[in-house]
């Protein structure tokens, strides 16, 4: 463990180019925990304490720290009273007020109920301060199935929680478990329950959809901070969901923006024009000044794994849908061509038109003076077949086995303005043969610009434009680095920590924030042995 401290100490704040110190990186005390636990969250402040919360079946196991030195300080295993086998841990909320709660749901099959609980964490005592304290009830929910045994299954998923721009409202919302197994005769029943900061209901309500599963997709969901909620779905034009209309070469489908409000029966719908081009990943989010704003990425040919930049639209005063000034950014090319082969910067500079390719919305983030942020990230899962042959040449048996790359960031930031400040590359090649692990990244944001936590291979701190990023394997170490895009775009790296010097993995997207500007996770030393890891930004 010391050696592990000082290690740590000695590369915090090793900035390329010899710059000054930004972050602090700290290691704190190891704990295990039993065989097969699942993380699920880390809360805590300077006052208080930190803990790190973890599930196994029925048992919540809750481990103190000390929020100074990382020391443990206690560990204690909780059973959860009148859980079942159907219990789900869903969510940890923090509305940054003090208060932390621990969402959980199960499923009682003999009443045929859903139930959500939401119980408060005391964090001084290092135990719940409340025992299965019931949010609402409803009839089943669908989700999605997970394995709970030896031939068994479970829904998991079954809700989604979004908070309010300032963090005082939480928004969950769930689908009910469609009437009719046809996706052309079943229409969507969606619950929406607004709570506050202390985790009493505001209202709550459910409402069938006005269109049939075979035609509208629900693809995010928001809640304001005057507890509105807000579903913003994708409506084909007919239940043969396609994306091009034949005819016209436009597009066969249009984003609508649902407004479900307190004491109202039905929602308000606003519907965006999408000009000739097609909208691909969406988000909606409310803003510092409290407007509803769709953020999304954009084609102006319709190939499903093309981007040409990022199209953004607002709710104005008369609730309709319209483009945020320009409407729509496009990726400058002479940013996409840096870190590419020579090979494919003369196939792109030999098109009028070149788009990004495999790109998934992670962050948007919209800035108190009206500016918005958006960081996409390559994301390529492939399927790989092989089959066996017995003697003579006879087949035997097939497999498939997917591979999984997260590669660049595209980072693109626009002022309240309409104007396109800046769009930036990141470059970055992860390979493994699962998802997540220690690929990805964390986006860390505040006023002095945006951080990216990542794990890379140490040949890719000084890359010129025109070299290509060498490969970190997902599981074999690597070097913890901080990518840093201040506000007028410039492009920095930091070097935190390199995990083959201690024999850890660290999994940079399981970080969270606490206290405004430090985020915590934890580093897994052996199968069951675990570190607290604390970074600070300065």
């Amino acid at each position: 463990m010391k050696q592990a401290l000082i290690a740590a100490a000695c590369l915090v704040g090793s900035m390329a180019h010899g710059q000054s110190k930004k972050f602090d990186f700290k290691l704190g005390g190891e704990y295990d925990l039993p065989r097969r636990t699942t993380d699920l969250a880390f809360v805590g402040n300077d006052k208080d304490g930190i803990l790190n919360l973890s599930i196994k079946k029925e048992e919540l196991i809750v481990v103190q720290f000390d929020p100074k030195s990382l020391a443990k300080t206690m560990e204690r295993q909780i059973e959860i009273p009148e859980a079942s086998r159907n219990l789900n841990s869903e969510f940890v909320a923090d509305f940054r007020n003090g208060k932390y709660f621990w969402l959980h749901s199960d499923w009682n099959k003999s009443n045929e109920k859903e139930i959500l609980y939401g119980d408060l964490i005391d964090l001084k005592a290092g135990k719940m301060a409340t025992a299965n304290n019931q949010l609402f009830t409803t009839s089943k929910i669908a989700g999605t199935a997970a394995a709970a045994g030896f031939y068994n299954f479970k829904a998991v998923d079954k809700y989604t929680f979004k908070y309010s721009y300032d963090q005082k409202k939480l928004l969950v919302t769930y689908r009910s478990y469609p009437e009719a197994r046809n996706d052309k005769k079943n229409f969507d029943k969606l619950g929406f329950q607004v709570f506050d900061e202390n985790l009493q209901l505001i209202w709550g309500g459910e409402f069938t959809m006005p269109y049939t599963e075979a035609v509208m997709d629900n693809s995010d969901f928001a809640v304001d901070s005057d507890g509105n909620a807000y579903l913003l779905a994708k409506v084909y034009d007919s239940d043969k969901r396609r994306e091009r209309d034949k005819e016209t070469g436009k597009p066969a489908y249009r984003y609508e923006v649902f407004k479900f409000s307190k004491g109202n029966s039905k929602p308000a719908i606003a519907k965006i024009v999408l000009d000739d081009y097609f909208i691909l990943e969406s988000s909606i989010i409310e803003n510092a000044a409290h407007d509803i704003m769709v953020a999304s990425t954009y084609s102006k040919k319709r190939k499903s794994i093309t981007t040409d930049g990022v199209f953004l639209a607002n709710l104005d005063a008369t609730g309709q849908l319209v483009k945020f000034r320009k409407g729509y950014y496009e990726f400058p090319l002479e940013e996409l061509a840096k870190f590419e082969s020579a090979r494919k910067r003369r196939r792109m500079e030999r098109k009028d038109d070149y788009e990004a390719d495999n790109l998934k919305v992670r962050n948007v983030v919209v800035e108190s003076d009206g500016s918005i942020f958006v960081a996409c990230e390559e994301y390529i899962v492939t399927a790989h077949y092989s089959s066996s042959y017995g003697a003579g040449g006879t087949f035997t048996t097939s497999r498939v086995y997917y591979t999984y790359d997260y590669n660049d960031i595209i980072a693109t930031k626009i002022d309240a303005g309409g104007t396109m400040q800046w769009v930036r590359k990141i470059p970055k090649m992860q390979h493994g043969t699962a998802p997540g692990g220690t690929m990805g990244f964390k986006l860390i944001s505040d006023a002095t610009g945006y951080y990216f936590l990542y794990l890379d291979n140490i040949k890719n701190m000084e890359l010129g434009d025109t070299d290509v990023p060498k490969r970190h394997l997902d599981g074999y170490g690597g070097q913890v680095i901080v990518s840093k895009i201040d506000n007028s775009g410039k492009h920095s790296k930091e070097l935190l920590f390199d995990t083959r010097d201690e024999s850890i993995m660290i999994f940079p997207q399981n970080f969270y924030r606490i206290d405004g500007n430090r985020f915590i996770g934890r580093a897994r030393l052996k199968k069951n042995l675990f570190q607290p890891v604390l970074i600070t930004s300065k």
